[in-house]
């Protein structure tokens, strides 16, 4: 009771929905960030790395790239080893021991044993 009677006001407070939606996306962009630059020197070699992995079965930590909101995205990050390379549409399926995904090659920031 007393609970309701502290915040009387603020349960009462009206909100415009398009104020909402400015606060949502005010939010969302906040923990948002740009797409690192990736040297060539450094994409080379971590195609390189991830051919490797389905060569020799080694596992690898892959970093990239998730767009979210415009040119705006957030960093993943995931394990596995690299157990197929679809050129044609320039991705890689990366399987753990409980996930597997899909990556584009397009969106690698970094790759490490």
């Amino acid at each position: 009771m007393s609970k309701k009677i502290n915040d009387l006001f603020g349960s009462m407070r009206m909100m415009l929905p398009e104020h909402r939606t400015a606060i949502i996306d005010h939010g969302e962009e906040s923990g948002l960030q740009a797409k690192p630059d990736v040297d060539e020197d450094d994409f080379g070699e971590m195609c390189f790395r991830i051919y490797d992995s389905t060569q020799y079965d080694y596992s690898i930590t892959v970093k990239w790239f998730q767009k979210v909101k415009g040119s705006l995205g957030t960093l993943e990050e995931s394990w596995g080893i690299v157990k197929e390379i679809d050129v044609n549409r320039k991705q890689f399926k990366l399987v753990s021991d409980w996930d597997s995904e899909w990556i584009k090659i397009e969106s690698l920031v970094s790759v490490t044993k």
